[in-house]
């Protein structure tokens, strides 16, 4: 009766298990929602309303005059040691999730009303977003300066303007 009693509880501790990892390893949908919608409050806090945005979009500027964007990549690690704990924190659980550009879009285009309007900055300070934006390709912090400043919408990244069911 006792082999009998741990065998069974054996299975089911096999079976719970085994479901757990499951679990673990899947991300619902609603969770990558949150995720983003949390990520873009927390790039508008972090950098945008403190500032740091629109310093980095002027230098990035800066530089796209002068033809000098060797050092992107430095600029860009600056700004991410700029940031908030908050917005790192959440940062990187979005790095984590190896989300693809346009699975990014698709979710933050639901979100939309959250960007935080930038359009005052002038034609070269947007040209100096873009280009930032384009050049973090498969990065999520170019992702959210993409979605800050507007780049890529006439573009079609991340345009949910074709519903097909598949």
């Amino acid at each position: 009766m006792k082999k009998l009693l741990l065998f069974i509880s054996a299975i089911a501790l096999l079976g719970i298990s085994s479901c757990s990892k499951n679990d673990v390893n899947e991300i619902s949908q609603a969770e990558k929602e949150n995720l983003v919608k949390h990520a873009i409050i927390e790039f508008n806090k972090s950098a945008i309303k403190t500032g740091k945005y629109q310093v980095l979009i002027s230098e990035i500027a800066q530089k796209s005059v002068t033809g000098d964007l060797d050092d992107l990549e430095e600029l860009l690690q600056e700004f991410l040691g700029d940031q908030t704990q908050s917005f790192l924190n959440v940062y990187y659980k979005i790095l984590e999730l190896n989300l693809t550009e346009d699975e990014f879009f698709a979710i933050a285009n639901q979100f939309e009303y959250l960007r935080i309007d930038t359009t005052g900055a002038s034609k070269e300070d947007t040209d100096g977003c873009c280009t930032l934006a384009d050049s973090s390709d498969n990065d999520p912090i170019g992702w959210l300066i993409r979605v800050a400043c507007g780049c890529g919408s006439d573009d079609g990244v991340g345009d949910q303007g074709d519903n097909t069911n598949d």
